[in-house]
Parts: structure tokens; sequence; C-alpha cells
């Protein structure tokens, strides 16, 4: 039995059907529409929030779906996701083995009534069990950044998802979430601040602060550093490649760190390309700033 749909959900058709019902030729129908999730179509014109794409997806699947991993952690309120985000489909604790109707839709292993909420309507993996599925995925730390975010979104408890772990020892990933729970921090902005944070914990540096406000003079807050020590003064930024790459944003930033650096704070940015290529020089650079400043660990 299929869930009745709103009227924006209309839009959704399927492929087959649709040239079966009409004269239309496959490059005329690919000439209109675009694939939203496996053979489910939308028009070219439908232009849909994320939020929109999963409940659309959803909507038109059996009852018997539940929503999981990152499509699961937007349900919840998470933002950070690439454009093409795979919207997860898992059978529900109570399904059958039928093959899904052109769709992929997995079976996870343990899934059990208390995983699974409802969210406007549609079946949705727990913020705990979503926290479980997202810390066991590659690379750590995307993982993390993940947990960052949904810890942002939902507060969930770190312990809470630690208990949940004890069901699944020796289960692939859980290695990894159990090094990763203590790590969390809703503070986090980017995944590629959990990078560095990451980075830097398994480097044994000390753990940085989040989010850092500077005010100059006159009390006036006009920096928020991304991570570092306010001790001894070492701010560590990440530039993201669209963000901090325009000509304005990058004068803004030059004279951001002028007036850091008049104020005594030694500056430190980073950016994707660095942390694949060179991540030890990374963390050299942030040691050797820690020593210069007098920093023992």
């Amino acid at each position: 039995m299929m869930k009745p749909t709103p009227e924006s959900d209309r839009r959704a058709i399927r492929r087959k059907e649709a040239l079966e019902r009409s004269d239309m030729t496959g490059e005329v129908f690919d000439a209109a529409f675009t694939r939203l999730h496996g053979n489910l179509y939308v028009e070219r014109t439908a232009i849909l929030p994320p939020r929109e794409r999963i409940a659309v997806t959803a909507r038109c699947a059996p009852d018997d779906v539940v929503v999981g991993g990152i499509a699961a952690k937007i349900m919840h309120g998470g933002l950070w996701h690439d454009g093409d985000f795979t919207i997860e489909l898992l059978r529900g604790p109570d399904a059958g083995n039928r093959p899904g109707r052109g769709r992929t839709v997995a079976r996870r292993t343990g899934l059990t009534p208390d995983d699974v909420v409802e969210i406007d309507g549609i079946a949705v993996t727990s913020v705990v069990r979503t926290a479980f599925d997202l810390g066991r995925v590659g690379p750590p730390w995307r993982a993390l950044g993940h947990l960052d975010d949904l810890a942002r979104a939902t507060g969930f408890g770190p312990d809470e998802v630690r208990r949940h772990a004890e069901r699944f020892a020796g289960h692939r990933g859980v290695r990894q979430l159990r090094e990763l729970i203590p790590l969390v921090d809703g503070d986090a902005e980017s995944p590629p601040e959990s990078w560095v944070r990451l980075l830097m914990h398994r480097s044994e540096l000390p753990t940085p602060e989040l989010q850092i406000e500077v005010a100059d003079d006159d009390g006036q807050i006009f920096a928020r550093i991304d991570l570092g020590y306010v001790g001894p003064m070492i701010a560590i930024e990440f530039d993201g490649a669209d963000f901090h790459t325009s000509p304005a944003q990058r004068a803004r930033d030059g004279a951001r760190d002028a007036r850091l650096r008049e104020l005594g704070w030694i500056i430190i940015r980073i950016d994707a390309d660095r942390l694949r290529t060179d991540p030890w020089g990374v963390v050299m650079e942030i040691e050797r700033a820690l020593r210069s400043r007098g920093g023992y660990f």
C-alpha cells in the first residue's frame, strides 16, 4: 500500500510507467525529467529543498521503508551534506524480504521498533540510531563531521550512542564509532573543522577550543575563530574553497587577521588541499606555535 501524497509530491513519477502511459520517447522524457531516486523522477523545473526531496522519495516508497543515514540526519535538523547526497531507504523492523520497486532498499542489521521515529509523517531512524550508523562510515573525519552536525541539531547524548554500540560489538565500524564518540562537539561548524580536530587528537595535541570570540579594546567582538587556544593566543582557521577564495572575502580575512596579530594572536590557516597532502606539516605548525608560546604537553 502506498502512502497518500500531498499535491507537491505528485510531480514525482516513474519513468517506465510514464513512457507506457504517454507517447513520449525516452529522449523526450530525459529532457523533461531528472532522476530523484531509483526509478523515481521529477520535472527538471522542480527545485526541491533537501527535506522535501527526502519527503517526496519516502512518501512514494512502501509503508515499511525507513529513512536512514545522511537523509535521516537532515530530517533531524542536520545541515551538512553534499548536494547529491544519497537518500538511504532501509527496510523497517517488520518488513519482509520482497525487493524494492526500482530503488535501493537496504536491510540494516538490528533495526528495532525503538530505532524508528516519525517526522512529518515519515519513518526515520532515531537520533541515537542515526548517530550509530553515521559514526561507522568512512573516512573517520567525515563521520565525526556528521556526528558533530547531528549533535548541534539535536544535542544527543554520547552515552546513549555508546550503550547502543554495545549491542553490536564486533560489527563493522563500531571500533571507529567508539573512538569518535568522546570527540563529538556540537559547536563545530563544518566537517573540515572536525577533520582538523581529529588530526590534532590523533597527533596528541592539546584539545582546542571552538568558535572563539575576540573583542577589540572597546569590547566589540570583531572576530570568531574556528578553533584554537585562548591562553597562548593561537588561532587555527579553515579556509573553505567557496567562501574564502573570493577577492572580497580575502580582503576581509586580511584586515581581520591584521587586527588579531596586533592583539598578539598567531594565525594558522589551513585548507582542504593542505589537509590532504601535508597533514603532518599542519600538525608541526600548530606544535611550533604552541612551543613558541611556552606551551608544554
